[in-house]
């Protein structure tokens, strides 16, 4: 299944031990088209827990804005673009 950038997906994310996952929402941030070849997927991490927010890298999805709506959240949100994986598609 094609991911594009920007598409939210529901994902086992790997926990810093790399031994343990979570499922949980990532955003895909690569690139369309990279072609790469690999069927592979570059995710940033979501949170909804909003004592998260406020850090340069992050960016906080707040459900009820124009952003929020479009991206299909189910809560306001913080997209930790210093916490990436790797994922199969």
């Amino acid at each position: 299944m094609p991911y594009k950038r920007g598409d939210v997906v529901l994902v086992l994310f790997p926990d810093s031990n790399l031994r343990t996952a979570k499922r949980r929402p990532a955003i895909i941030i690569q690139a369309n088209d990279l072609n790469t070849g690999l069927a592979q997927n570059i995710v940033a991490m979501i949170t909804s827990n909003m004592k998260r927010s406020g850090h340069p890298s992050r960016v906080t999805l707040v459900r009820d804005s124009s952003q929020g709506r479009a991206s299909g959240i189910l809560m306001d949100s913080v997209v930790m673009t210093d916490n990436l994986a790797t994922i199969r598609e």
